[in-house]
């Protein structure tokens, strides 16, 4: 993991703006993940954290803003001396150099463990099947689901399903790997193995935006932690600065309350 800044950085965030009616969102947000950087995203609850990993994937559009993936303009094109939406399906390019893990696992229940690696490298990134599915028993046997290849997700545990989940994001070799609140649908005994597979990731040099509520993950592992509230970045430094020393009363009374409610936990 690296947190040099380059001149172009993999992700860019610039003045990103989203309403949901009269409630905004995200507020002008900006931000920067530099390449093989893990960048942490925390905040309470509707600070705007997994509406802007949507923004950033093209799930949801946005109202104002720009964000770029190694350069390139996301969502748009300048035509003319004009920005104009792209079509869908230089959309659908641009979303498949990212990988994207839900709350959900969002699996395919009719299909193997397997398939469900290898569906998207095969029939969207033109993989051979072959190289797929090496590729997919590769990274089953990484996440520790080797012997689970032909099993179905009803089969699987709620930590395995999402690891899978993960093996599957991956397989796409993306150029950035976003998670939103990958352990929040986790029973707490199954946290520990997905947040080990996300560790190992992170290790291996993978860049990683993780929108979590797990500290000591964002403590542990991030090279830098982004604070948000109401749609805004409050701060946005080094992990071990960010926990150590946090500048703003907002993010102190956050960090404080946290930590109350780590020891409270059974």
């Amino acid at each position: 993991m690296s947190a040099e800044r380059t001149a172009i950085p993999v992700l860019e965030v610039v003045g990103l703006k989203k309403s949901f009616g009269e409630h905004a969102a995200l507020d002008g947000v900006d931000f920067r993940v530099e390449d093989s950087e893990v960048v942490a995203i925390l905040g309470p609850s509707g600070s705007g954290k997994s509406t802007l990993v949507r923004c950033i994937d093209q799930l949801e559009s946005i109202d104002g803003g720009a964000m770029y993936l190694d350069g390139e303009l996301l969502g748009y094109e300048r035509h003319n001396g004009h920005i104009r939406p792209l079509r869908d399906s230089d959309i659908q390019r641009q979303r498949r150099r990212m990988g994207m893990v839900f709350q959900q696992f969002n699996l395919f229940p009719h299909w193997t463990v397997l398939r469900n690696v290898t569906e998207a490298p095969i029939t969207v990134h033109g993989i051979p099947p072959a190289e797929a599915k090496k590729r997919a028993l590769e990274l089953l046997d990484r996440v520790g689901l080797a012997d689970k290849a032909d099993a179905h997700p009803r089969q699987l545990s709620g930590g395995q399903q999402q690891r899978v989940a993960i093996a599957r994001a991956v397989a796409a070799r993306p150029r950035v790997l976003l998670f939103d609140e990958p352990t929040s649908s986790l029973d707490p005994e199954l946290v520990g193995e997905v947040l080990h597979v996300m560790k190992d990731l992170a290790t291996s040099g993978m860049t990683m935006v993780v929108v979590t509520h797990e500290m000591d993950f964002a403590r542990g592992v991030a090279d830098r932690c982004v604070f948000m509230a109401e749609g805004k970045v409050i701060e946005d430094r080094p992990a071990q600065e960010f926990f150590a020393a946090p500048r703003s009363t907002r993010l102190k009374a956050f960090l404080t309350r946290s930590t109350q409610a780590e020891t409270s936990a059974p």
